[in-house]
């Protein structure tokens, strides 16, 4: 057999059985197997402090050390935030924290005390009292209910395959072909 230069003869040919047909590929559920892991573990992590606040945090009243307008021109989020440095004693340690909180300039100027909200033996683990981020919390819960329906339609398709398999394999036992 000669198939000259570039040429191309298809020896074999294999008919499409009717499952094949039936199932097309999506690159959709791909898509999705890989982003919505990733959403997931990024929100955990958003949402982790809010939780060790929710179980772990303690209130006291902070010593407020200073107050500076931070304003960023660089940068794609460009911006302006008022830094506010305090100190307190951590219950658990017996030492004195210095640490800080970024809060909008919507918020009102802090006086010389103000309330935080604190994780005992957490150094970066404070804010000032009502400073939530709450945004992170409903990413996770959002995250964690896709995932379950992602999770909830992936099984669903496993178990449709699985029956279409069943009753492909019945037909084909039924009506062998010769």
């Amino acid at each position: 057999m000669s198939f000259g230069f570039g040429g191309y003869r298809q020896v074999f040919r294999f008919t499409r059985s009717p499952r094949a047909e039936m199932n097309q590929e999506s690159g959709f559920g791909c898509l999705l197997m890989a982003i919505v892991p990733l959403l997931l573990i990024a929100s955990t992590y958003l949402a982790w402090w809010e939780l060790r606040f929710f179980v772990q945090g303690r209130t006291l009243d902070a010593t407020v050390e200073g107050v500076q307008e931070v304003r960023l021109r660089h940068g794609l989020f460009g911006g302006s935030y008022l830094e506010v440095r305090y100190s307190f004693k951590d219950e658990l340690t017996d030492r004195v924290r210095t640490e800080r909180d970024e809060l909008p300039l919507s918020w009102p100027r802090p006086a010389a005390t103000v309330r935080i909200e604190y994780v005992p033996r957490s150094p970066g683990g404070s804010r000032l009292a009502g400073h939530r981020h709450i945004l992170s919390t409903i990413f996770f819960i959002l995250c964690v209910t896709g995932s379950l329906v992602y999770g909830g339609r992936l099984l669903r398709e496993a178990r449709r395959a699985v029956r279409e398999e069943e009753l492909f394999e019945s037909k084909r036992r039924r009506n062998p072909q010769r």
